[in-house]
């Protein structure tokens, strides 16, 4: 018999069966919400993976497994419409403007290389508009200036590469020669040889250096000319003003030397032709100077050839009758130079 306080048998029988379901509800609930979250991970695990990257195949059953269904098409999600994107950040639109400007560069180096500075000017002055600070359209355009006669210009767009990038051979050896067209030959002189010590090099600031010493100090100017043709033996360029150097200085075998040298490898080689021709009269052999002047003039326009002839190195022979000969071949209009003095 229970007590007061103790419950009939049947009535605990009835508890623990209603804790009981109670406990399985719960479970139930639990594993429903599980069940819920997991689905929902693996869809946006899923997602992820077909936006980020493709899916890899899926692994072979093992033997006597089922195989897995075949993955369901895989929808591509609709286009965002352009007015509703958000818009491009600056640093992206800053790269594309670069990208412009780099692009204008790369087009005027090529219309300097097929001899078109006119339009190289004008894709510099493209890539500047867009980047003032690109040191490298400065020191392209310095260099057209200079080949214009802008000296003023070049300068001014050289010394402001070299601010963007100090101490630049390229810039300095092109400014160098600019303030030596200016006639101002000190800071040219300074400026080169500062190239030349921090570049020593630099192949050339070598004929830049020849060029400018050959103004002022012809043997200073040899040495200078001999390592730039010894720097680059295929370009006529040095050993044509190194026969220059050494004919200023007397050296008028050694001048021949270089020149033929020239002929040699290029018979259209028109500067050395010309310095052929003056080497001659320098030395008042006026039949050879008026035959090698005679090749020198198949290379260039009569109209121009003319203003060559004005080279004071042609004095000596000026009033021979082979120069007065070969000036009415020329233009048969032109007078006959004055008779010459016994």
């Amino acid at each position: 018999m229970p007590t007061p306080n103790q419950p009939a048998p049947q009535d605990e029988a009835a508890l623990r069966k209603a804790a009981t379901r109670r406990m399985l509800a719960i479970l139930a609930i639990f594993a429903v919400l599980l069940a819920g979250a997991l689905a929902l991970f693996l869809r946006e695990e899923n997602r992820r993976t077909r936006l980020l990257a493709p899916e890899s195949p899926s692994a072979p059953p093992e033997a006597g497994g089922v195989a897995p269904a075949a993955p369901a098409e895989t929808t591509v999600p609709a286009p965002v419409p352009a007015d509703v994107r958000p818009p491009a950040p600056a640093v992206l639109e800053d790269s594309r403007r670069m990208e412009e400007a780099l692009e204008a560069y790369r087009e005027a180096s090529d219309y300097l290389r097929a001899q078109r500075p006119d339009l190289a000017e004008r894709r510099l002055r493209d890539a500047l508009a867009i980047n003032p600070d690109m040191a490298g359209a400065l020191r392209l355009l310095g260099i057209v200036c200079l080949q214009d006669g802008r000296l003023a210009e070049s300068i001014g767009h050289f010394e402001r590469s070299l601010q963007l990038e100090p101490l630049h051979p390229d810039a300095l050896s092109n400014l160098a020669f600019a303030y030596f067209q200016a006639k101002n030959i000190n800071v040219a002189l300074e400026l080169i040889d500062t190239c030349r010590r921090l570049h020593p090099d630099y192949v050339p600031a070598l004929l830049q250096e020849g060029l400018i010493k050959l103004a002022v100090d012809p043997e200073a100017a040899i040495e200078a000319l001999r390592a730039a043709a010894a720097a680059e033996p295929g370009n006529p360029g040095p050993r044509n003003n190194l026969a220059v150097a050494l004919a200023r200085t007397g050296d008028f075998e050694g001048a021949r030397a270089q020149l033929m040298a020239n002929i040699d490898a290029n018979p259209d080689d028109f500067t050395a032709l010309f310095n052929m021709a003056a080497l001659n009269a320098k030395q008042t052999n006026a039949t050879e100077a008026v035959s090698w002047l005679a090749r020198a003039m198949r290379h260039i326009p009569p109209e121009q050839f003319r203003t060559y002839l004005l080279d004071e190195d042609f004095d000596p022979v000026r009033r021979s009758p082979e120069f007065a000969d070969f000036l009415r071949t020329l233009d048969p209009a032109l007078p006959p130079p004055p008779a010459v003095r016994p």
